[in-house]
């Protein structure tokens, strides 16, 4: 008996001792979507542990290059992975991982009569518009070069309200803090949510190819590449287009 219970306990330290921790990165905009992909990955690995941590990519990058440590970065745009390898920071080429989708979100139907195209026939209706902070996150970026292409940047520009991220883009208007916001469509994922959006035709911004990228940190990981292989196959494209993301070619 004795002589069995040191095996059980020599296997359940062999187990932790091969246990593996990611650290990660991920743009908030695919805060639902990655939460449930990783879900769905740790099934048949009970022993890892993989930590998400959510944000806008451009404060996330800072922090990284500052000596904040993350093995995987998912970001919101192929900017800050590139960035990232330029910076000899990177185990390997970055990835697309989705393709992000911009929506007019509102509380009121009367909104997104017409689309974002219809916002300026409405400007006296709307005092605050929400979007993210261009300058760290790319879903900002996007949501600005909307509306100059559409020529209405000016209209709304002392009514913007910029969200330190996505996420809190979208909470604007859960709020009432605005009337309208150009957010990711991934996070309005909830029926309730959905059906107040419109997607934005994407030939008003430039293509979003969501990027990610193993660091230096997870060289030798064994986990990090298993991940990485997951993010980019089928069974993780289908958990990403039920979130409302493209996926791209593979």
């Amino acid at each position: 008996m004795k002589k069995f219970i040191l095996v059980i306990c020599a296997f359940a330290m062999s187990a932790q001792l091969y246990a593996e921790n990611l650290r990660v990165f991920v743009a908030a905009s695919a805060k639902d979507a990655m939460t449930e992909v990783t879900s769905a990955f740790l099934k048949t690995r009970k022993n890892d542990n993989i930590e998400l941590s959510f944000g806008s990519s451009g404060k996330a990058y800072q922090q990284f290059s500052q000596g904040l440590e993350y093995d995987l970065f998912f970001s919101a745009d192929s900017k800050y992975p590139a960035q990232i390898v330029k910076d000899g920071q990177a185990a390997g080429e970055p990835h697309v991982y989705v393709l992000g989708v911009v929506a007019l979100y509102a509380l009121d139907s009367k909104f997104l009569d017409g689309g974002v195209a219809a916002l300026k026939a409405k400007e006296k209706q709307i005092k605050h518009l929400s979007i993210a902070n261009p300058k760290v996150a790319p879903y900002g970026v996007a949501a600005e070069e909307i509306l100059k292409n559409l020529k209405i940047f000016d209209v709304f520009e002392s009514r913007i309200v910029r969200g330190d991220n996505i996420s809190q883009a979208v909470s604007f208007v859960d709020s009432g803090a605005a009337e309208v916001g150009l957010v990711a469509y991934s996070l309005l994922s909830d029926p309730n949510k959905r059906k107040n959006a419109v997607i934005v035709d994407s030939a008003l911004y430039h293509k979003m190819e969501q990027s990610f990228v193993i660091t230096k940190h997870a060289a030798k990981s064994a986990l990090a590449k298993e991940f990485s292989d997951y993010i980019t196959s089928g069974k993780a494209d289908e958990i990403f287009k039920k979130y409302g993301f493209g996926t791209p070619a593979r």
